[in-house]
């Protein structure tokens, strides 16, 4: 067997943790997999794995090999996938292929799913699945999503990430709640002038809020909000009809503000915002409808300030 096979053997095993595990990721029998990893350890002269009563973890071998390899293995499959699917000008290498993609609902409709929609043309079929980074993290170390955005960056054997984007957070209100506070300063008189107003919040804890409080008014918000939804569009639409005052991502209420259905209560030197990054288990972007879809999202996605 060439060093490249043994290599992808080792890779597998040391991304997902596990010999068993690793010979389901390259649709190999397991012996066939321990053969690869024994005839590399006998090359390179190093034991790279310890066995745990659960799968193994590497040795300090094991570490620096799969640092100096990975992603230049990964980016040498990644071409050769992509040179295979043009070889043949009148076939499409994509025609059929599915890509699994999740992450928080809105990001992926506003944002993700128009920056695919030219695969769909390439008979490419895609598959969604939402939900909060908890969720989609799981998801992906079970090898049921191919790519995912999280809302935090993660540290796990397996999955890599890079940052995506950086989402800008605004306060909002009906025109009409608008027009009664006549203005709003960033700092603490404008949280007090705030105070008798019903929020609208994304969770109890008030992640939303409670960030863009303590870095535009330099104060905590009230404890209890009147409504608490996981529906970002949900708060918007309560907001328009002039129910309380809630704090999104731009990228949710951008039409609502550009029709004047929503208004922006405060306008801060400094807009709150946050980071977005973009995950995939490691190996899977040498497919082609992996790879293109990846394309597609760092090329029109990627480094974007969402405003």
């Amino acid at each position: 067997m060439g060093d490249i096979d043994r290599l992808r053997a080792f890779l597998a095993i040391h991304r997902s943790g596990s010999v068993t595990e690793a010979a389901k990721d390259l649709h190999m029998s397991q012996p066939a997999v321990t053969q690869q990893l024994r005839a590399l350890e006998a090359v390179t002269g190093r034991r790279l794995f310890r066995r745990l009563p659960r799968g193994v973890e590497p040795t300090p071998a094991g570490r620096e090999l799969a640092e100096q390899v990975g992603t230049h293995l990964d980016a040498v499959e990644e071409a050769w996938g992509q040179w295979l699917g043009t070889i043949d000008a009148e076939t499409n290498p994509l025609a059929g292929a599915t890509v699994f993609l999740g992450g928080p609902s809105e990001f992926i409709a506003s944002r993700i799913l128009p920056a695919l929609a030219p695969l769909l043309g390439s008979q490419v079929r895609l598959r969604v699945r939402v939900g909060d980074d908890a969720l989609i993290v799981a998801a992906l170390r079970a090898r049921e999503l191919d790519l995912a955005v999280l809302t935090t960056q993660i540290d796990v054997r397996g999955i890599d990430t890079e940052r995506l984007a950086r989402e800008e957070f605004v306060l909002v209100a009906a025109p009409d709640v608008a027009a009664e506070l006549g203005g709003v300063p960033a700092g603490k008189r404008g949280a007090r002038r705030l105070e008798h107003l019903p929020l609208l919040a994304y969770a109890e804890e008030l992640p939303l809020v409670r960030q863009y409080w303590e870095e535009v008014f330099d104060a905590v918000p009230n404890e209890l909000a009147a409504v608490v939804t996981d529906s970002l569009p949900a708060l918007a639409m309560l907001a328009e009809r002039g129910l309380g005052i809630t704090v999104l991502p731009r990228h949710v209420c951008e039409d609502a503000l550009a029709t004047h259905r929503l208004v922006q209560l405060v306008q801060p030197k400094v807009p709150p915002a946050s980071d977005l990054y973009l995950a995939w288990r490691a190996g899977t972007r040498r497919t082609p409808a992996v790879a293109a879809a990846y394309a597609r999202i760092h090329d029109v996605v990627g480094g974007a300030a969402l405003r």
